[in-house]
């Protein structure tokens, strides 16, 4: 028999949502606690504080959470995936859930994502006529690693996205492109995309990666490349004639080789390889409301490409990276701050 408060928990969770998406949240969290739930919004890269609920008040949500997006309410020892599609009167969002176990409950994590956003083209991201012209020409190339890197929530897939309507826009058969998530972040008509999430067991990136090269695929997208076994059929791929688009953890462009070269891969395979890295965050626009993405990028020449041939160190990449221009956030955040396009102290936070 359900209760009063049973019947407060649909509308409630609606209200939250709601309200997070009218502030354009780009996270929810509802945080367990010993003795209630903290909401929190993440709203232009900070967390606020929302609303504290008693905690098994705030369990009936989370499994009203699970139950929408299809998650299993039963299974509360593992973590699990699941979207929201269609939430009231914001066609344009979606809600990638994703439910934790702690010691205090289950943690429940949403991305929210904006159609609106994640549909847009290279040239309405609000990047730097520089960095503009410098993704184009990355894609230019048939073959070749294009590697993005920033912290979660920079933006790197919305810019993933935005190149492939580039490639399309600039008539790109959609049967070459395919790409392999975890899960899919964004349906694109004609393209052929790969969600590991509906996968069985036994099927992952390199599993999928290499049933995809046997597609004839000219373009291959890779949502992040996880581990050394991820970055082997990147690398591999790259250098057999196709052009490869994907996400890296390192933090900025000279950590991405040094990562590389510290799992053991050979340098001259890494440096033939890459022929592209962008490290991106997303800011504060200043006098805005939302934000915009500050970028540093990097299109390596055979002078660069011979030094990573020396298997060089991260000191010695950082050194050497100071001679290329534009490959440095923050210099790239300083000069956007001088032009009066973010505020000055975000510079100061990158």
């Amino acid at each position: 028999m359900k209760t009063q408060e049973d019947n407060q928990v649909p509308p409630f969770v609606d209200k939250i949502f709601s309200e997070a998406l009218k502030r354009k949240a780009s996270d929810i969290y509802w945080l367990p606690m010993k003795d209630g739930y903290n909401i929190r919004f993440r709203i232009n890269g900070i967390q606020h504080d929302h609303e504290r609920i008693p905690r098994e008040f705030g369990d009936q949500c989370v499994n009203r959470i699970k139950v929408i997006s299809g998650l299993l309410t039963y299974r509360t020892k593992i973590a699990q995936d699941g979207i929201i599609r269609g939430v009231a009167d914001f066609a344009d969002a979606e809600l990638r859930v994703a439910a934790m176990p702690t010691t205090n409950g289950e943690r429940i994590s949403i991305r929210v994502l904006y159609r609106s956003g994640i549909n847009a083209c290279l040239v309405d991201l609000n990047f730097t006529d520089n960095v503009l012209s410098s993704l184009q020409k990355m894609l230019i190339p048939a073959s070749g690693l294009i590697v993005l890197t920033g912290p979660t929530g920079c933006g790197k897939t919305t810019t993933i996205y935005a190149m492939i309507r580039e490639l399309l826009r600039n008539s790109q058969d959609p049967a070459s492109i395919i790409t392999v998530e975890d899960p899919v972040e964004c349906e694109v008509d004609g393209i052929s995309q790969i969600s590991l999430t509906r996968c069985g067991e036994g099927w992952g990136y390199p599993e999928a990666l290499r049933a995809a090269l046997r597609q004839d695929v000219k373009t291959l997208v890779i949502g992040e490349m996880r581990d050394s076994s991820v970055v082997k059929v990147a690398l591999d791929a790259a250098l057999t004639g196709h052009r490869v688009i994907t996400t890296f953890h390192a933090g900025d462009i000279p950590s991405v080789y040094a990562r590389m070269l510290h799992q053991g891969f050979e340098p001259f395979l890494v440096a033939s390889a890459i022929t592209g890295v962008i490290a991106q965050r997303l800011v504060q626009e200043k006098n805005g409301e939302g934000r915009i993405p500050v970028a540093a990028y990097l299109n390596p020449n055979d002078e660069w490409k011979d030094f990573i041939i020396s298997n060089p160190g991260l000191r010695d990449l950082r050194r050497k990276i100071t001679e290329y221009p534009d490959t440095d956030v923050k210099q790239a955040a300083a000069k956007m701050a001088e032009a009066g396009i973010i505020y000055e102290k975000d510079v100061y936070l990158l």
